[in-house]
């Protein structure tokens, strides 16, 4: 490699994408231990994953790099291997190695090959920049791989944004006749869109919105009123979270419930509000945690009291490939209940999902099964299958 183009890739920026080049013919390999180092040491790698949307990655010389991407920073190591690779570690310990060619017939234009999947991935110097098309190589010089989005969206401090859709199926049980002929069909919209204070650090207001397709609920013995299309109580929470060396997240705030229901018969009217917290703990294997709420109406219809404890246990399971084994099931302790037989709801979860690449954004797919251990005696959820679509969005911030 000339003097003259190692001195221009000293402060190199790097814009990958894999749709090849259209006059290239004829490539040279570019080798040497040194050359290599001097390529990628002090690079800035940005990728257009959609118009007007790039993710920068950014490598040290001491062979750290991070990568920027939908408002998460994701850590990697680099290294040269032997005279004619490169290769990136991530966090996950996926690994992938390069190899690096320059274009004769533009000595600004180079590809890097994917030594295990022989993908290509082409870049270009534009001053001390690269161009580049809309894709890139995940888990290489760009932007992240599905695994390593995958695994971030089940950290419960992630800086990423999310749109979280979920389809809920409910068959019911109990001792009141009829009840086990009781089902629902339920739509849960839960936009999660966190503002970041610093690289551990993440403030969180995330409201729940619930559109009830079908829902039978009772209203006497033997009876049901039949609840169709309407919108139930929106719930919310403030939290703040913290990452503590070691992979620890705490979580803490306020949770609480509006009486927004369009029926009686879907929502409480009543204003609850209460406290919550949470911990987990985030490894390369994974995540487990549990999320504990509490609440108590303080406005509203006051013909009853409310005193709900509530909360969520979750955890993720990584397989690679942007495939996991989770389950996140929902549970509560109705201290108000008539008696013992009717507080608890406890369910247990299996479920798979999958994170992929679709159209330069990441999007979050899944399904899990919930078999409720507990459930209250008169009339409660005998099982429940969730469907789970998540599009990861840009933060407005």
């Amino acid at each position: 490699m000339s003097n003259r183009l190692t001195n221009k890739l000293a402060g190199l920026s790097l814009l990958a994408a894999v749709t090849p080049a259209l006059h290239a013919e004829d490539w040279t390999a570019v080798t040497g231990r040194q050359n290599l180092i001097d390529l990628v040491s002090g690079a800035t790698a940005e990728i257009e994953v959609k118009p007007g949307r790039t993710v920068t990655g950014y490598y040290a010389p001491d062979g750290t790099a991070r990568i920027e991407a939908w408002g998460e920073v994701f850590r990697r190591t680099w290294q040269v291997e032997g005279e004619d690779r490169v290769c990136y570690t991530s966090a996950e310990k996926q690994t992938n190695c390069f190899t690096f060619e320059q274009d004769r017939d533009d000595l600004q234009h180079y590809r890097v090959r994917n030594t295990g999947t022989g993908e290509f991935t082409h870049f270009h110097l534009v001053g001390d920049k690269l161009a580049s098309g809309e894709e890139a190589a995940p888990g290489g010089l760009a932007r992240p791989s599905a695994e390593e989005v995958a695994a971030e969206l089940s950290n419960p401090n992630t800086a990423m944004g999310t749109m979280n859709f979920n389809f809920d199926y409910v068959a019911y049980q109990g001792d009141l006749p009829g009840a086990g002929s009781q089902e629902a069909t339920r739509l849960l919209f839960q936009p999660s869109l966190p503002y970041p204070l610093d690289e551990t650090t993440n403030v969180f207001v995330r409201p729940a919105i619930p559109v009830i397709v079908k829902q039978d609920v009772p209203s006497g013995a033997g009876q049901f009123n039949d609840v169709t299309w309407e919108l139930g109580d929106i719930g919310f929470d403030l939290s703040l979270g913290k990452t503590l060396p070691g992979g620890i997240v705490l979580l803490g705030g306020v949770t609480g419930t509006l009486p927004t229901a369009t029926d009686d018969n879907a929502g409480l009217d009543q204003w609850l509000l209460g406290p919550e917290a949470a911990v987990a703990m985030v490894r390369p294997w994974g995540v487990l945690g549990v999320l504990v709420t509490q609440q108590w109406d303080v406005a509203g219809k006051n013909d009853y009291d409310t005193n709900v404890t509530g909360g969520q246990y979750f955890y993720a399971f990584n397989l690679g490939g942007g495939w996991q084994i989770n389950g996140s099931p929902t549970f509560s302790y109705n201290h108000e209940a008539r008696n013992s037989d009717n507080k608890l709801t406890l369910p247990l979860a299996i479920g798979v999902s999958r994170t992929m690449f679709l159209g330069g954004r990441p999007w979050k797919f899944g399904v899990q099964y919930w078999h409720y251990l507990e459930s209250p005696d008169d009339f409660g959820p005998d099982y429940q299958l969730r469907f789970i679509v998540s599009p990861v969005v840009a933060l407005p911030w």
